[in-house]
């Protein structure tokens, strides 16, 4: 049986997003282009491969079977790709990665840790939710942002490496600042500063003091995390912020930082990649780096 492997690269990133459309869309193919595919593969394997379930598709047991066979062919494609595509003795070029600003002050250790690695990235900045958008449009290879633990992306996949604690960050004198821990409820009265809207530290940040009955409309809304920072120290205001974006002010005694006595006090750091079907061989050495620390 001769088999199209580009069939099976269209099996493996259907299998792995549950819909013929979104895997269209990270293909680049019409769905009735990605549907033909799929019919053509059952036709050769003579049975049943997946169900389709609502807008989306179910594999049966024999789609099972055949999934991490189509899973490894699809990976040594992308890495023959990688090795080959304009192979003219030319420097590889690198590979562009996104920082959310809440981890921004991280891209020299990033970049070094890579280095050593053998990869060489170009670093952007951006909000996470812009980062999302370009890793989805391919105008990056990845992107490091800070979630919810429960955080999920349609398309892409979100690979865990690391995470971090919120903390309540205060200018040093406050009545609050001597104390090892505090309630939400503490915080009723307190100015609360915040940074932009959507970003997963602050997703988080509302998700903690939703129980106490506090809310971003009670407090200033300044941006990035750095606004949020200086104006914690300008004294305008307390601020729930990741103890990593905060430590080096709180070892200058610029703030101080107080835990919170909650259960939602933890944020992820997190790769966005493309589905593991479409990874080259520069972004899957980049995710085991990263996984590895």
């Amino acid at each position: 049986m001769r088999i199209n492997p580009e069939h099976l690269v269209t099996f493996s990133v259907v299998a792995e997003l549950g819909s013929v459309s979104r895997a269209g869309q990270a293909l680049n193919l019409s769905q009735p282009a990605v549907s033909g595919q799929l019919r053509a593969l059952q036709e050769q394997f003579g049975q049943p491969l997946y169900t389709r379930q609502g807008r989306g598709v179910a594999l049966t047991e024999a789609g099972e079977r055949l999934l991490p066979h189509a899973q490894a062919i699809a990976r040594n494609l992308a890495e023959v790709a990688g090795q080959f595509s304009g192979a003219r003795q030319r420097p590889a070029a690198a590979l562009r990665v996104g920082l959310s600003f809440a981890l921004s002050e991280q891209a020299s250790v990033l970049v070094r840790r890579a280095r050593t690695a053998g990869l060489h990235l170009r670093i952007v900045a951006r909000p996470a939710g812009t980062l999302i958008e370009e890793v989805r449009a391919g105008r990056l290879g990845a992107a490091l942002i800070v979630t919810s633990p429960q955080r999920a992306v349609e398309d892409l996949d979100l690979h865990r490496v690391g995470e971090d604690q919120l903390r309540l960050v205060t200018p040093p004198g406050h009545p609050l600042a001597g104390l090892g821990y505090v309630a939400p409820h503490a915080l009723r009265g307190e100015t609360l500063l915040w940074s932009a809207r959507g970003s997963g530290v602050r997703r988080q940040a509302e998700r903690l003091l939703d129980g106490v009955g506090l809310s971003a409309a009670q407090g200033l809304e300044l941006g990035s995390l750095w606004g949020v920072l200086a104006g914690v120290r300008a004294g305008d205001g307390v601020a729930i912020m990741p103890a990593s974006f905060v430590a080096q002010d709180v070892q200058l005694g610029a703030v101080a930082s107080v835990g919170l006595e909650a259960p939602a006090v933890t944020v992820t750091h997190t790769l966005v990649t493309a589905p593991a079907a479409l990874l080259s061989a520069e972004v899957r050495a980049l995710v085991d780096l990263l996984r590895t620390s």
